[in-house]
């Protein structure tokens, strides 16, 4: 039974280690643009501006509305006393005699009459009216309505991009401190060896104590070093989960560091010609495209708007209802406006102007932007090479100390110092790697294109 216990205990315990998915770049990249909160407001954004399309195409189709209304009284609306004179009811008799019927049939009836009318009754009318000229209006309308649709695409691309890059920056920073915390491990590896030939020296009478005290000294700022990285990568994984969706999971990623770092002149393009795919490029368009359509629309509202339509009416006020259809056409003119709606649209053709100059001035400064991004990938580039002959030399250098050491022919001083710079040396490649990499994603990016 208890051997049982112990196999249940491994199963649970050590198993899930060796199952824990690492995540690499590219897919911490999809997770990141398919959870963060960015991309979901983009998106909403993007539902938002379908729904003003929508609203906007609703203006081709007719304007109709209706009404009715129903009245009771406690009294009689009109009423009415009619009497009739002598000289009336006599010519009323020779009409009777006319018609060939009876004068004596009308002193049978009243001479006076009373008449009340409208105590209740209702009526109901329904109005279409469909737009026929509205100066261009209703058509600018909807295609600043489609245009702001691909504005809020272009704005969630721009999203995604600052995701990616933001990702990625994360994600490298993981991989530089978990290369310090192999370098810390090396370093400490390589301080164990360092101690032990100064324990040496020290028995065999070569050295005084004060060299392994040294030695301890280095061990135990080695060691409050790796507690700081350890706290870096926790804190680290941390925030790159949150950002990607898996907020409280311990992530496990790929720590492995590219060896593959091509020349910077394998990604360069025509920055001239590259502006036109890039977002912000498009997006200084749109702006442009978009005072046009208001202009155009500021200019439609000084014409006259032309409509047709038909009324349909029904009406019973005396207990006799009845039902018409009116066909209807009119004719508006906005004549007042033409002072102060003048002055609107110059306003607006000024805009439109300016909107122009900020597309021509914004887009030089995105040229200028490529090139520095591009500077940063080269200048990353040369760090690397810069950091590579630094190991190299620095290694040569704890070696030669090392080898002086031994011989009595050097300080454990300059030991330490030659270890501390080979470990130095160790991390600055690792950061130029990554800088690398990140100054690559921004260059891709600041020329309009996708990132791998």
């Amino acid at each position: 039974m208890k051997r049982i216990s112990i196999i249940l205990l491994y199963i649970g315990i050590v198993l899930p280690m060796f199952s824990q998915k690492t995540y690499t770049l590219k897919e911490c990249r999809k997770l990141a643009v398919k959870n963060n909160i960015k991309m979901r407001d983009a998106q909403m954004s993007i539902e938002q501006a379908h729904e003003t399309e929508k609203n906007a195409f609703s203006k081709y189709f007719p304007n109709v509305s209706a009404g009715a209304v129903y009245f009771h009284s406690n009294d009689y609306l009109i009423k009415k006393d009619v009497s009739l004179s002598e000289e009336e009811q006599q010519g009323l008799s020779s009409i009777i005699s006319q018609m060939g019927l009876n004068p004596s049939a009308l002193a049978s009836l009243p001479s006076s009459y009373s008449f009340d009318m409208l105590k209740s009754g209702g009526a109901a009318q329904i109005v279409a009216m469909e737009p026929i000229y509205t100066g261009g209006q209703i058509t600018a309308g909807n295609k600043l309505a489609k245009l702001q649709t691909l504005v809020k695409k272009l704005q969630m691309q721009q999203s995604k991009d600052e995701i990616v890059s933001s990702t990625e920056a994360y994600y490298n920073q993981l991989i530089t401190l978990f290369e310090k915390m192999k370098t810390i491990e090396a370093a400490g590896n390589q301080l164990k060896r360092i101690h032990q030939d100064a324990e040496n020296s020290y028995k065999g009478g070569l050295s005084t104590k004060k060299d392994m005290l040294t030695v301890e000294i280095k061990q135990n700022e080695l060691i409050a070093n790796k507690l700081k990285v350890e706290n870096g990568i926790k804190l680290c994984k941390m925030v790159l989960a949150q950002y990607i969706g898996m907020n409280g999971i311990d992530i496990m990623v790929d720590t492995t560091i590219t060896k593959d770092i091509p020349e910077p002149s394998s990604y360069l393009v025509d920055h001239t010609s590259a502006i036109n795919n890039k977002v912000e490029a498009q997006l200084l368009d749109k702006n442009v495209e978009a005072n046009v359509l208001q202009t155009k629309m500021k200019k439609g509202a000084l014409l006259p708007t032309v409509s047709i339509g038909a009324v349909g009416a029904y009406a019973d006020l005396v207990g006799n209802g009845q039902a018409n259809v009116i066909g209807m056409a009119t004719v508006s003119i906005p004549i007042s406006e033409w002072w102060s709606s003048n002055h609107t649209v110059k306003h607006q053709k000024i805009a439109e102007q300016i909107s122009r100059m900020d597309r021509e001035d914004n887009r030089q400064l995105l040229i200028i932007q490529m090139q520095s991004a591009y500077n940063d990938l080269d200048n990353a580039y040369k760090q690397i090479q810069i950091a590579k002959k630094s190991i190299e030399q620095s290694t040569e250098n704890l070696r030669l100390n090392e080898d002086y050491y031994k011989a009595g022919t050097g300080t454990m001083s300059d030991l330490l110092d030659a270890q501390t710079s080979n470990q130095q040396s160790q991390d600055k490649y690792t950061e130029a790697v990554c800088q690398y990499l990140n100054s690559r994603t921004a260059y891709m990016i600041a020329t309009g294109r996708e990132v791998f």
